[in-house]
């Protein structure tokens, strides 16, 4: 007579898959946590960068105006054409410094901003 010693294994390949299921699951919701970091640092690099240029742009509009007419002094506010989804533009301010002509320059992308500010003389 031969008889079976070993004890039956209820449950345990059940309880494997569930560890497997809950490790695949703790990688994968880590990857989308990650790469939605990377994409939104990515955004925020994107838009500093372009609120630098549209910065720049609105320090050149200002003297070029100036070129054409010296004793111009004032505000420009230039935004995106067409109006995008994210806004996006310059202000510029031309004023009488104690050193020549300020020009301060405010550029907008979505959530960057950067302003710049230069001193010219005619």
């Amino acid at each position: 007579m031969v008889t079976n010693t070993r004890q039956p294994r209820r449950g345990a390949a059940l309880l494997m898959c569930l560890f497997i299921v809950l490790t695949v699951t703790s990688l994968v919701i880590n990857v989308i946590d990650t790469e939605t970091l990377q994409l939104a640092a990515t955004r925020n690099t994107i838009e500093y960068e372009q609120s630098l240029y549209w910065a720049n742009g609105g320090i050149h509009r200002a003297c070029v105006d100036l070129m054409l007419d010296p004793s111009w002094r004032g505000v420009l506010i230039e935004g995106t054409l067409p109006p995008a989804a994210d806004p996006a533009g310059y202000s510029v301010t031309v004023a009488e410094g104690a050193l020549g002509i300020v020009i301060v320059s405010s550029g907008y992308s979505g959530r960057g901003h950067r302003t710049l500010q230069a001193t010219v003389e005619l």
